[in-house]
């Protein structure tokens, strides 16, 4: 069983903090919908909104998407952004942001790797954060997109910022990841990215999501629901030929260094039932 701790960012809107907690027992949640719905067990009473990536995001092709976890009145939802935002939330060596509480007066909450700033909403989003290191989530006139173009199915960010009293979001990630094989690593992942042909939607000119090559123009809205283990590493959807495959996917936890086991991995869906089923 892997035994890396997993790195949450909590950030509390009504007093104006934030802290970075460590725990070990959530390592057999993997990441993504897993570690979501185990972090909206943990802080249910406090409506939390959480942004939760896995262990692929960042580093290998496809592996695009954050999961979005929401207590929609009572209904528990998972939802997937696409854009860069799993990138920075991955390079801000964090694996999950909680944002819980209700800020007094509208707030941009601007993160950079575990620190947190809160923002005037008089503030322009853009001109926060670094530079080609940053994803910036903003209200849009009466939309909240990602990088001017990616949102979420149902306008469920929409609902999230309003109840929370939230103008922005902007990640910035800058630290560095080491792969102790780097060679085994980079054969890996081209063979991944050969695999492209495989996926079930077709190659546009689209803004496309990090470590994705399709441009494709179903991407926009997010994807919601699906395959628990594929929305674990976060992959997307239209990847799932290749992130369902078990043998696929601890190969690749391997070379980075994760010791998961195929046993891990295939009683995931269960444990995730399980604690679904707690909060539900």
């Amino acid at each position: 069983m892997e035994t890396r701790p997993r790195k949450i960012l909590s950030i509390d809107l009504t007093k104006k903090e934030y802290e970075v907690k460590s725990f070990e027992d959530l390592n057999s949640y993997i990441g993504g919908v897993g570690l979501g719905f185990k972090l909206m067990e943990m802080y249910y009473d406090k409506n939390p909104l959480i942004f939760a990536v896995g262990p692929l995001n960042g580093l290998f092709p496809f592996a695009s998407k954050t999961a979005v976890v929401i207590n929609n009145d009572g209904v528990i939802e998972d939802i997937y952004l696409g854009g860069s935002i799993s990138l920075r939330i991955r390079y801000a060596g964090l694996d999950a942001i909680v944002i819980h509480g209700v800020s007094r007066e509208k707030a941009i909450l601007d993160i950079t790797n575990a620190g947190v700033s809160f923002k005037d909403p008089s503030e322009d989003p853009e001109t926060l954060g670094l530079p080609g290191k940053r994803s910036v989530i903003k209200v849009d006139g009466s939309k909240i997109l990602l990088g001017g173009y990616f949102t979420t199915p149902e306008h469920y960010l929409e609902k999230e910022f309003t109840d929370k009293n939230i103008s922005g979001i902007v990640v910035t990630g800058t630290e560095l990841i080491n792969i102790r094989d780097f060679d085994k690593y980079e054969d890996l992942y081209k063979k991944i990215l050969n695999r492209k042909d495989e996926l079930s939607v077709l190659e546009g000119t689209y803004p496309s999501c990090s470590n994705c090559p399709m441009g494709c123009g179903k991407s926009k809205t997010g994807e919601m629901g699906g395959n628990v283990l594929l929305h674990s590493l976060v992959a997307c959807q239209y990847a799932d030929r290749i992130y369902t495959d078990v043998g696929v996917v601890f190969s690749c936890l391997n070379v980075l260094g994760y010791n998961y086991t195929h046993e891990d991995i295939e009683s995931l869906p269960k444990l995730i039932e399980q604690t679904l089923r707690r909060i539900s």
